[in-house]
Parts: structure tokens; C-alpha cells; sequence
């Protein structure tokens, strides 16, 4: 019988994108919780909501085979993410058991969660997509509300396990916190850890995000709220992109 603490909280599941979340057709499995406060996070709307469905391994599995063939046609597979998926190895961990051949799993995370099996989730999930909002821990503290000593040692851990090479490490120009001179500054101290496959980018900000006026938006002090399981399918439908 299966834990609580091996469910997924699952808030959304987004089927057929192609080669944004890795190789070939994925399906995105929105994740509730993230130990961030991030000023732009993108997911606020769907996190925000604080609702999610428990679901088993295998009730997620039954739920994405529908697309089972276009993973094994395209080389793709599943991307966790959320939210942080980390606060959900254990039950990625029950997923891989399970998984089919030829269905991949990928995981996009902060890698700012101390998770007690990320050895094994390291080892054994296919790809990570790793976001580092920062290297500069005053920057890192002031854009996620959240010290970065974990995410570094997360990130030095991959790298005593040699697994550099199964990770993207995606690093933000963050108008108001971080120019792109310290981002490309930050990718190449990257690169000198093994990491060869490094993304620089800049957030584009919604209508609502002004640089230093996000307060109306609810994103500068973001309150905890009581994440809601829903058990009962009449009153609340998962979100499902097809």
C-alpha cells in the first residue's frame, strides 16, 4: 500500500509539446509545492490555486500511456516539473520502477530541495533541466526568497557523481536582479564544473510583471496557503492540454 508521501500531487498535465521539454512529443506533469518564492514566477497562476489530484505511480502511468506510441516513435517521454519536482522523488522513484521501455523521464527542477533519495533520483531519472537563478547568493536570497547553499551543493553532487552530462543548466537575465553580462558571467563558471550543455536566456516578463511593481500582482510576499486534495471528480476537473 502505497504512502501519502509517494503520491504525486499532480495540478496539470499537458500533453503533446514537441521539443520543449526534451527530445520528441512530451507530456509535462505539472507538480504542486516549490520551496521558491520567485518575484516572476511563471506558474503562479496554476500554484496559486493550491488544488491538486493525489495520484499513484501507476494511476499516472494508466493516465499518460495514451501516448505511449508518439514516445516511442519520437524518443520522448515525461517531464516532471511544477513547481519543484524534487519534493516529489519519491514518487518519481515509484514511477520509474513501473515506466514502459522506451518512455523517458525528464525532471525540471531548482535543485534547491534537500531531497533524502536525490542519489537515487540522480542516477536513475533520464535528464534533468536544471534552473539556476543565480550564482550570486544576495541575488539568488532577494529573487527567490530562499538561500542558494542548497541548490550549490546539489549542484557540486551531480558533479562528484560525474552526471554532468544528463543535465541542462538554465541560467536567467532577470531584469531588476541579474544583467546578461552576469548571466554569461555565471554560465562559464558553470562550464569550469562539466557542464557543457548551458543555456543563457531573459524572462519575458507578462503585462502585470513591471520591474519593481509587483506587488498588485501578489508576487513580491506570496502567503502560504493549505494545499487542497481533491478527491471528488465532479468538483474538480485536472487540467489536461490534448
Amino acid at each position: 500500500m502505497q504512502t501519502n508521501q509517494q503520491l504525486f500531487k499532480v495540478q496539470v498535465i499537458n500533453r503533446h509539446r514537441l521539443l520543449t521539454d526534451g527530445e520528441g512529443v512530451t507530456t509535462l506533469i505539472g507538480l504542486a509545492g516549490c520551496p521558491l518564492k520567485c518575484k516572476y514566477c511563471i506558474n503562479m497562476d496554476i500554484l496559486g490555486k493550491q488544488k491538486y489530484r493525489p495520484m499513484s505511480a501507476q494511476e499516472l502511468l494508466d493516465k499518460v500511456m495514451i501516448d505511449y506510441c508518439y514516445f516511442l516513435t519520437t524518443g520522448g517521454g515525461l517531464m516532471f516539473g511544477g513547481g519543484e519536482s524534487l519534493l516529489h522523488g519519491e514518487a518519481i522513484l515509484e514511477f520509474l520502477k513501473i515506466r514502459p521501455m522506451g518512455m523517458k523521464v525528464y525532471m525540471e527542477t531548482s535543485m534547491n530541495y534537500e531531497s533524502p533519495v536525490l542519489d537515487e533520483v540522480l542516477e536513475k531519472v533520464d535528464y534533468f533541466l536544471i534552473d539556476v537563478k543565480s550564482l550570486d547568493d544576495a541575488i539568488y536570497e532577494q529573487y527567490t526568497g530562499l538561500s542558494s547553499v542548497v541548490m550549490k551543493k546539489n549542484l557540486q553532487r551531480i558533479c562528484e557523481k560525474g552526471l554532468q552530462n544528463k543535465c541542462r543548466i538554465r541560467i536567467p537575465i532577470i531584469p531588476g536582479y541579474k544583467t546578461e553580462e552576469q548571466a554569461n558571467q555565471e554560465a562559464e563558471i558553470i562550464k569550469t564544473m562539466g557542464f557543457s550543455d548551458v543555456e543563457v536566456f531573459s524572462y519575458i516578463l507578462r503585462d502585470y510583471m513591471h520591474v519593481g511593481d509587483l506587488t498588485s500582482a501578489g508576487l513580491v510576499e506570496k502567503t502560504e496557503q493549505q494545499e487542497t486534495p481533491v478527491e471528488d471528480e465532479e468538483n474538480y476537473t485536472l487540467e489536461e492540454g490534448c
